[in-house]
């Protein structure tokens, strides 16, 4: 026996030695292969017919509307796709690279991902006129179910400069970081990528490697941040608070950004192949009154959940037997929706026909294509059609078409609560990002010709984090006090009390009046970009844009020196603040 104990611990030794990764479950880091068309190399072929339609789906909450529409997996008698004369047979397929070759090889006439991913795919997909992707349906925003999560030294994004981050490849998440990095200022040039296979921990055996980037953050201290899906993200920070070490968190872990602030940038969408949707456009648009309506109910259910338990319960059930392979995973179906905002008929008319949607369709392709370009991972730009849908037509079948909400914040109550945060000094750490424009001495007109450029990019951003608040904040500049200040000084050195009292008196009305000012300022900058969303026929959310007037306070020259230095300090800040951890405080639900 001790033989036998000793020779196990000299294998053990021996393979410690020759193979610690293995043991120690190391990381383990791939290149993606760019552009992706070398990936893919199917050749393509005509589309498979059979009694049922195939539709391939992800693990998301979007999902859950097409199975209740379906009745389950294949459609059920009575269901909305049975009513609608369709017989569709929904399949999970959460690889991408195999969801593209089935729909270039033909097994099935539509792709599933997210518009990001498509862009991806397009210029394979463009390779041959019959499969050429043609955008039928949006199906929900992100909002809340993907996370940047960074470690405790990281306070806004604009501090990712030269930190590693770790995210899987041709996920939702490149697009996603790229925009951050972009409104942050920064390129992939300006950070450290260590790429991986997978999403999440995979249901198959790793043999301990990390592959997923939640994985390699605990096991690799290199990794300063990561992009991750929601449930990665709250075990990462302990609940979603900071990490403690314990159990899965990583010590110091933060969400730094979720779509739940970026409600505007990920955004899930059914493609399908040309050739299919010229021979079959009506049975691909029942498909998608059909998605819409099961959409509805869904909503209809998660109002009314009391009162409808059996049809709530037996949606979850469905739905997380078909995403979860388990009928009891309804927890995690739950969790799903909540981290997803169903488009809609109201967001599908916005998304595809709204002009002056700064983010809709045309626009994000055009931003997404720019980034893909630019990181080589399509060769050249490879346009995306939309179904070009008659919306009118459809509103017979459903009951929520009335157009998308603008208004999201009570103004009041938001100005308040930020002010309550500045006062505790904590407002800075929600500060996402940060732009400002200048003004002239005694400025109080913001005209559109020439500020017109800074109202647009202050309105993109505001368009992209729609869960955030944009705070217009005035400046003054302390020049006027300061001198007040030393002819107070003055005058009690000199033993002048009198005198010194009555600069006093002026120091006290100089602040009120710098302070108004620069509320003055602030309110009037908010007016002007109104004002200009309006001209340009630009949609905004009014109550997004809130003000603040700082008076002397903050300034970035305390003491100028220079005429440059007192101008700086002349300015008026657009702050994009985070306030998904107490969006309750901020939200208006009475509208």
């Amino acid at each position: 026996m001790k033989r036998f104990i000793w020779g196990g611990c000299i294998c053990i030794m021996l393979l410690l030695s020759l193979s610690p990764p293995d043991l120690w479950g190391a990381a383990e880091y791939i290149t993606p292969v760019k552009p992706f068309s070398k990936k893919v190399k199917q050749t393509v072929r005509s589309v498979k017919e059979g009694v049922y339609l195939r539709v391939p789906c992800i693990t998301w909450g979007g999902e859950v509307a097409a199975v209740l529409a379906n009745g389950g997996l294949k459609t059920t008698d009575g269901s909305i796709f049975d009513d609608l004369g369709l017989a569709i047979e929904l399949y999970r397929q959460d690889d991408f690279v195999k969801q593209v070759e089935d729909y270039l090889t033909g097994k099935t006439p539509f792709l599933r991902g997210t518009l990001g991913m498509i862009n991806v795919a397009s210029e394979v997909c463009a390779r041959d006129e019959r499969t050429k992707p043609v955008v039928i349906l949006q199906l929900t925003w992100s909002a809340g179910g993907d996370m940047l999560v960074a470690k405790s030294h990281i306070k806004r994004p604009r501090n990712l400069k030269n930190e590693t981050i770790c995210l899987q490849q041709y996920s939702p998440h490149i697009d996603y970081l790229d925009t951050i990095l972009r409104d942050a200022g920064l390129t992939w040039n300006n950070i450290k990528v260590k790429w991986v296979i997978e999403l999440t921990q995979p249901p198959y055996d790793t043999r301990g490697k990390a592959i997923d980037p939640a994985s390699a953050m605990r096991q690799d201290k290199s990794i300063d941040a990561v992009c991750c899906i929601s449930p990665d993200g709250f075990a990462l920070t302990s609940g979603g608070k900071q990490g403690t070490g314990a159990e899965d968190s990583v010590k110091g872990a933060k969400i730094l950004l979720s779509t739940k602030t970026a409600n505007r940038v990920i955004a899930d969408v059914w493609v399908v192949r040309q050739d299919y949707f010229k021979k079959n456009k009506a049975k691909v648009e029942q498909f998608v009154i059909g998605y819409l309506q099961g959409v509805e109910r869904v909503q209809e259910l998660m109002k009314d959940k009391k009162n409808q338990t059996n049809a709530y319960r037996q949606m979850l059930t469905r739905g997380s037997a078909f995403l979860f392979d388990s009928p009891q995973a309804t927890a995690d179906v739950e969790g799903l929706l909540l981290d997803c905002e169903f488009a809609g008929f109201p967001g599908n008319v916005d998304f595809f026909t709204n002009k002056g949607n700064l983010n809709n369709f045309e626009r994000t392709c055009h931003r997404i294509q720019s980034f893909l370009v630019r990181e080589n991972y399509i060769s050249r730009n490879t346009s995306l059609s939309d179904a070009g849908w008659n919306y009118n037509n459809w509103k017979q079948y459903l009951k929520d078409t009335t157009s998308v909400p603008t208004k999201r914040f009570a103004p009041q109550k938001t100005t308040k609560r930020l002010a309550e945060k500045q006062a505790r000094g904590n407002l800075d750490q929600d500060v996402l990002f940060e732009f400002t424009i200048h003004f002239k001495p005694n400025q109080n007109t913001f005209e559109q010709k020439v500020y017109g450029t800074d109202f647009k990019k202050a309105i993109e951003i505001a368009g992209r984090y729609g869960g955030a608040v944009v705070q217009i904040a005035g400046h003054s500049d302390p020049m006027a006090i300061l001198k007040t200040q030393k002819k107070i000084s003055d005058a009690q050195k000199a033993g002048k009390n009198d005198l010194s009292k009555g600069f006093e008196l002026k120091l006290d009305m100089q602040k009120k009046a710098v302070k108004n000012l620069s509320l003055t300022r602030a309110n009037n900058v908010r007016d002007a970009l109104i004002a200009y969303a309006g001209k340009e026929g630009i949609t905004i959310d009014p109550s997004q844009f809130t003000v603040a007037g700082f008076g002397i306070g903050d300034p970035i020259y305390s003491k100028p020196k220079t005429k440059e230095q007192w101008l700086a300090n002349m300015r008026v800040a657009f702050r994009i603040i985070k306030v998904e951890a107490e969006l309750e405080e901020f939200e208006a639900l009475d509208f």
